[in-house]
């Protein structure tokens, strides 16, 4: 079933987008130079907006996975994305998306104020993971160099005490280096942790602005019976 639905979603969105691109080449001149420019645009960043788009429940999960495709294959531009956002890309017969207009404005732009929150969270904890995994390579190697040159001055003791000292001194200098960097690994890792806290938080906020949005809904459906029974 999952699949059919998928399969249906991608099919619409690709016609949307195909109608759109053919429509913009009909009558805008030039318009191949535009959308040269358009591709020039990072994708990560129209993925994240995908991304944004279905946390938002503007698009359904057949559309979101059959838009990411399409981005990270070139196939999408954000005149694109403006269209079918504009269409309503969630098209899938089975689970029409709640359009922004019903549902409550201020949980609306609380939500979407988290999901900014979420997603500069995941961008820093992406470069913070990157920086830790290099300052670790670079500790581990002074390490080896540290061992290696102290073996070197080992070896040598007694016998050549001015080449053994100039191994002890490379040595004595690689550890100090090792030493600076376990402390900035160890920050790092201090604030690899104040972001997942920060996202458990913002999850507990999703959970509970979500949940309050169902009972805005719930008590809206209510209503509405009530008024369909008493107006029967």
């Amino acid at each position: 079933m999952c699949g059919g639905t998928h399969h249906i979603a991608g099919a619409l969105i690709g016609a949307a987008v195909n109608e759109s691109r053919h429509s913009r080449h009909s009558h805008v001149h030039g318009s191949s130079h535009h959308r040269s420019q358009e591709a020039a645009v990072p994708q990560p960043s129209i993925t994240q907006e995908i991304k944004l788009m279905y946390a938002r429940g503007d698009i359904d999960s057949a559309s979101y996975h059959r838009l990411l495709e399409m981005a990270r294959s070139g196939e999408l531009t954000w005149d694109d994305l403006r269209e079918l956002s504009t269409r309503g890309a969630s098209a899938a017969p089975q689970a029409a998306a709640v359009t922004p207009k019903d549902r409550d404005a201020d949980i609306v732009r609380s939500l979407n104020k988290l999901y900014a929150h979420r997603s500069a969270i995941e961008q820093s904890r992406k470069e913070n993971e990157t920086i830790l995994a290099r300052l670790e390579a670079d500790a581990e190697r002074l390490r080896e160099q540290a061992e290696t040159a102290r073996q070197k001055a080992d070896a040598i003791t007694g016998q050549d005490e001015e080449s053994a000292r100039a191994y002890l001194a490379v040595c004595q200098d690689a550890l100090e280096r090792v030493s600076v960097l376990d402390e900035r690994i160890a920050s790092l890792r201090q604030d690899l942790a104040r972001l997942a806290d920060l996202e458990l938080e913002l999850a507990t906020k999703e959970a509970e602005l979500k949940a309050l949005e169902s009972r805005s809904k719930l008590a809206d459906l209510e209503s509405s019976i009530r008024e369909d029974m008493l107006a029967g």
